[in-house]
C-alpha cells in the first residue's frame, strides 16, 4: 500500500480509494503533494463513502458494498 499510495500521488492522481478488507475498512487518499496524500479519510462499516469533488462528480457509495465486493 505505501509504494503505490506514493506513486500515486507522485503522478498526480487526484484520489486514491483503498478497499482494505485485511482491516475492513476503506480509505480515501486526496489532494497529492510531492510523493503523498495531504489527506486520508477512513470510513468503517455502516459509514457512506465520499469521493472527494476533485474527481468532478459527485458519488458517495457503502462501505460495506466496497468491503463485500457486491455486484
Amino acid at each position: 500500500m505505501v509504494i503505490k499510495v506514493e506513486t500515486y500521488a507522485r503522478a498526480g492522481i487526484p484520489v486514491y480509494v483503498v478497499v482494505d478488507r485485511k482491516h475492513d475498512r476503506v480509505l480515501v487518499h486526496a489532494d497529492p503533494e510531492g510523493d503523498e496524500y495531504r489527506t486520508c479519510s477512513k470510513y468503517k462499516r455502516g459509514m457512506s463513502v465520499t469521493v472527494p469533488p476533485s474527481v468532478v462528480i459527485a458519488l458517495e457509495l457503502s462501505a460495506d458494498r466496497l468491503l463485500d465486493g457486491d455486484d
